[in-house]
């Protein structure tokens, strides 16, 4: 699948109501349980609650979507296990299976069961309640997830991908057409500019499996704010720049932050205690952060042509937006130096 299919995927979300999924949930795993909707770039999820307490979550995938892609993430989450990353587990159907396709008419749609895991989404934090010491938490979460993977390899990683960062800028070109704010467009172009050195040197950096999008919606945290207890959605996850896995989980761990920059740094702190960078990949954070952020924004003003009803799409928009700004006015040296400061 080529990755502008990838993108108008959000077309292709399975169309199911709760009381149809809640017939699937019994018939492949005899559960019976309350299912409500869960937010999804790209598929269609369930909560389910079983006597009133949450147990699982039920993924009903894109009809785009490969068996050997739900496999990859599968093995990566137990991976991640065995290393002591909180992460979900499939729950096999009653004839041993983890995925299995419920599809009609004759299109596919690949159904698997989850373990629920505890914990808060980052997200109902606001930003403003968020301590350092939960973002260096989260820093080593991701640099524990970041180690585990370096020696793992699926064929399905290696796939044409809009969230890869080797295609960040070709992918913000080729949408970057759907900004209309004048302001944001001129924006867009000055990072597309500045990150131009950044796409020559991504070929050097180290490249393995990441999970890619350690998102505040993608992060469960314990009720007091002060840990990480979960990481949810491997969706995304790809052979691409290690260093992305930092990068990733520092733009949106930022996002909205009164001092981004030191977020920025307690996520790296917390990272390199686990899976420390090479100087080259020190050099470029600040940028593969704002590479994300930018294919964040390109992205998120194409797919809401397409699907303008779903907020989910347009989730970071903002945000994103206003701090590509505010790094932008900050020289890139000295940037980097507040980032990579050591003891900071």
């Amino acid at each position: 699948m080529i990755v502008a299919d990838q993108v108008r995927a959000v077309l292709t979300r399975p169309r199911m109501e709760p009381d149809e999924a809640r017939a699937i949930l019994q018939g492949h795993w005899a559960i019976d349980g309350e299912l409500h909707r869960l937010p999804s770039e790209r598929d269609r999820n369930f909560e389910v609650r079983v006597d009133g307490q949450t147990r699982y979550v039920l993924k009903l995938s894109n009809a785009a979507e490969e068996a050997g892609s739900l496999d990859f993430q599968h093995q990566a989450m137990a991976r991640l296990a065995e290393a002591g990353v909180p992460c979900q587990a499939p729950v096999p159907t009653l004839d041993g299976r983890d995925i299995v396709d419920v599809g009609r008419d004759g299109t596919p749609t690949l159904a698997r069961l989850l373990t629920w895991l505890p914990g808060r989404p980052l997200a109902t934090f606001p930003p403003g309640e968020r301590p350092l010491g939960l973002f260096h938490d989260l820093g080593r979460v991701m640099g524990r997830t970041a180690t585990a993977l370096v020696r793992f390899d699926h064929a399905a990683a290696h796939r044409a991908f809009q969230w890869d960062a080797d295609r960040g800028l070709a992918i913000i070109e080729a949408h970057a057409p759907a900004i209309e704010k004048a302001s944001r467009v001129a924006l867009l172009g000055a990072w597309v500019e500045r990150l131009g050195p950044l796409d020559a040197a991504l070929p050097e950096l180290r490249h393995s499996v990441i999970h890619n999008d350690a998102n505040d919606h993608n992060v469960l945290v314990s009720d007091d704010g002060r840990w990480v207890t979960g990481l949810l959605d491997f969706g995304d996850a790809i052979h691409s720049v290690l260093a992305s896995e930092l990068a990733v989980t520092a733009a949106y761990a930022a996002l909205d932050a009164p001092d981004p920059l030191a977020v920025i740094a307690a996520v790296r702190r917390g990272f390199e205690e686990l899976c420390p960078l090479r100087d080259d990949e020190s050099t470029w954070l600040v940028e593969l952060v704002a590479l994300r952020l930018a294919t964040s924004v390109a992205l998120s003003a194409h797919q809401s042509r397409l699907d303008p009803d779903d907020a989910y799409l347009t989730v970071s928009e903002a945000p994103a937006w206003a701090l590509l700004e505010r790094l932008i006015a900050i020289e890139p040296a000295a940037a980097a130096a507040v980032v990579m400061a050591r003891g900071s």
